[in-house]
């Protein structure tokens, strides 16, 4: 199965199965002279890992990333960064009962309608798993984005039904990025404000449900005039690199939905200054598919994981007879503050690959 690579200069193949012995991510296209070893990649691995909540999986890994090749004396060498992530508590058993049975609402069906074989132990390749290899390569990407001064965040903008207000989503755009980032560390949700959802969360999990929600991310210092219009839009590539995330159902790019719903005269931003720049920024950082060189945001919508213990209709594949299916084992109930790391990473990942293809990054920091 293709599609396992993104990028056109900067290049991430990520590899491996949720049960596999291994996981992880091939970087391709990294400039030299950046310091790199293995704790630099803790932080974000930590943010991502599972077992740290009453919503969140009991699969807990210890993540560390090993530098397998492209690194020297601590330094990248412009090589290919190999990154390995082992699997250390998979309990691939909790699965065997799916072996010919396809859950509801996962990639389930359709893998197996396309390859006529399928990975059931935690759904392999289309597991939250995956996203571990993305985390461990969007740390290097970040890495280059702050040698060039550009900083990025995100944080949860919405769970179910409960999201925030429109002064609270001000806030955090106008609000700098230190401050936003320690609200987001001292919540158990991610999110810059005191929300109580964590506790709706947990209600829904003891019912044996879940949620979705969504997810915003905003970029600071990066240089207008980045994108590739026509078909190379900076919005539409961070919308490939955001929808590739498992269950993501819904993409916003610089002022989003609400900006279809306002008259052009509400939207306009004035031009002002030398060199001349937006005044303002209700376009969120784009223009035309080009960056402003003002704050960039995007938000990303996840659907609910459908995992879960309530019955629901299905089939066996080798059998072909339809029975109830709970699904059991190790699973999210709200798995969105796990994704935070995911998205920024996918964001970094993109605006790498977008600064070196309009030659703002070269081969050597």
């Amino acid at each position: 199965m293709n599609g396992n690579r993104f990028g056109t200069i900067f290049q991430v193949t990520t590899w491996g199965e949720s049960h596999g012995d291994s996981l992880g991510a091939i970087v391709d296209g990294c400039p030299s002279n950046l310091p790199l070893s293995d704790e630099h990649f803790d932080s974000d691995m930590l943010r991502r890992q599972g077992g740290k909540s009453a919503f969140t999986t009991e699969r807990k890994e210890s993540d560390r990333v090993l530098i397998e090749s492209g690194v020297f004396e601590g330094k990248t060498t412009g090589t290919p960064i190999s990154l390995r992530i082992r699997n250390e508590t998979q309990k691939s058993s909790d699965y065997e009962e799916l072996r010919h049975v396809v859950r509801p609402g996962h990639a389930d069906l359709t893998t197996h309608l396309k390859q006529g074989h399928r990975d059931h132990r935690g759904g392999g390749r289309s597991s939250a798993r995956e996203t571990a290899s993305r985390v461990a390569a969007g740390v290097i990407a970040k890495k280059i984005l702050k040698h060039y001064g550009v900083g990025l965040l995100a944080w949860l903008d919405s769970a179910g039904e409960n999201s925030l207000s429109l002064e609270e989503r001000h806030e955090c755009e106008t609000a700098s990025l230190a401050q936003l980032r320690e609200r987001c560390e001292n919540s158990e949700v991610g999110c810059p404000f005191p929300v109580d959802w964590a506790t709706r969360m947990k209600a829904a999990k003891e019912l044996g449900d879940s949620w979705g929600g969504s997810v915003r991310c905003r970029v600071d210092g990066l240089p207008a005039g980045v994108g590739e219009p026509v078909f190379d839009k900076l919005g539409a590539q961070l919308s490939h690199a955001l929808m590739s995330l498992p269950a993501a159902v819904a993409f916003e790019a610089g002022g989003g939905l609400r900006m279809s719903r306002q008259p052009g005269s509400a939207i306009r931003d004035p031009i002002q200054g030398n060199p001349p720049a937006p005044a303002t920024n209700h376009h969120g950082g784009l223009l035309g598919g080009l960056s402003t060189g003002l704050p960039l945001l995007v938000g990303v919508s996840f659907h609910a994981p459908t995992s879960i213990r309530q019955t629901i209709r299905t089939v066996n594949l080798e059998s072909g007879e339809e029975l109830d299916l709970s699904v059991g084992g190790r699973h999210d109930s709200f798995p969105l503050p796990r994704v935070l790391p995911a998205v920024e990473a996918m964001v970094a990942i993109t605006l790498v690959d977008m600064l070196m293809r309009a030659g703002r990054i070269p081969e050597k920091l």
